[in-house]
């Protein structure tokens, strides 16, 4: 793809993950997932906003802020293994720590190794949010420990999909009928039929098999959807962002990146033509942090000849969130 334009728009972040375009106020979302922040960064303005969320009782990993529709100022986050609400204003100090306001669920008692990893929401504002378990000394991910969840409007929490190895990318088809979805260490996009209404999935099948693809090094991780019904998936440890045409299970444009570990995308920008890149410093050696000064940045990529949609906040049943916390704290 001729004419493509990538800026480095923030440096430095240990694990950038889960970026979300707010369009209301013209800024992205994203998190540092180990560092348990999330970040606020006001495009126009340059203004970046760092959040620091404590512990909230199930590890201290933040993965994802998601605005809560209807509710200003509160956002719905995962917190180790926990989903919980907390309130974060731009009135409030550019770095700043808050615990949160409640917590509505923690999954996977039984496994205190597991945390929460990729989110998002689905077209009817239910938050689908995944788990994974990491092995304590080494680091690295243990297979089929972790599953995906979806937090309904009502509050109430159903598991979608077990034996998750490392929950990553979700994105909705744009007639709401298919379900896609990466689990990183199946190394592949799958897809699932989808039940708008009731949430429902199943037959699951593979879209893009990575090894047979000639993606033998690259690992699938977050990932959105076009105005065209085109998945643009960044790919970790394989320094790119592709796109993806579902329908035929091909690689039909492929972006790359000045560093190796890309993390997530979204859309966003005035008319949702941007494409933001989160990126990660972790899983470097250091004579790759060394030679990849870009690493952990989030990049703005322009010039792709695409839009993206707008980002589904949380619509939750405000009365019953309103009887769990108090807005007025």
């Amino acid at each position: 793809m001729s004419g493509i334009e990538i800026t480095q728009i923030l440096p430095g972040i240990l694990l950038g993950e889960g970026p979300h375009w707010m369009d209301d106020q013209q800024c992205l979302l994203f998190v540092d997932i180990l560092k348990g922040d999330a970040h606020r960064y006001f495009l126009k303005t340059k203004r970046h906003q760092i959040l620091h969320i404590e512990d909230a009782g199930s590890g201290d990993n933040v993965s994802i802020i998601i605005p809560i529709e209807g509710a200003t100022d509160l956002f719905i986050v995962t917190v180790g293994r926990s989903l919980a609400v907390i309130h974060w204003s731009p009135s409030d100090p550019d770095n700043h720590t808050v615990k949160v306001k409640t917590v509505l669920h923690t999954v996977d008692a039984h496994l205190p190794n597991n945390r929460f990893n990729d989110g998002k929401c689905d077209p009817q504002g239910r938050l689908w949010a995944g788990t994974y378990a990491c092995e304590k000394l080494s680091g690295e991910p243990v297979k089929h420990m972790g599953s995906l969840y979806c937090l309904d409007v009502d509050l109430t929490l159903t598991d979608r999909v077990n034996k998750v190895s490392v929950s990553n990318g979700l994105a909705w088809s744009l007639d709401k009928k298919t379900f896609y979805y990466n689990d990183s260490l199946a190394y592949s996009i799958d897809a699932f039929d989808y039940d708008d209404e009731s949430s429902k999935i199943c037959s699951r099948r593979t879209v893009l098999d990575y090894k047979t693809s000639g993606l033998q090094k690259d690992v699938p991780d977050g990932m959105c959807i076009d105005e065209t019904g085109n998945l643009w998936v960044a790919n970790f440890y394989g320094k790119k962002v592709i796109c993806v045409d579902p329908k035929v299970g091909k690689i039909i444009h492929t972006v790359e990146l000045p560093t190796q570990n890309v993390t997530s995308v979204c859309w966003g920008g005035e008319d949702y033509s941007t494409l933001f890149v989160t990126s990660a410093q972790t899983g470097l050696k250091t004579e790759e942090l060394a030679s990849q000064s870009a690493a952990g940045s989030i990049f703005a990529v322009n010039g792709l000849g695409v839009k993206g949609l707008p980002a589904t906040n949380f619509r939750v049943n405000l009365q019953m969130l309103k009887n769990r916390i108090n807005f007025e704290d």
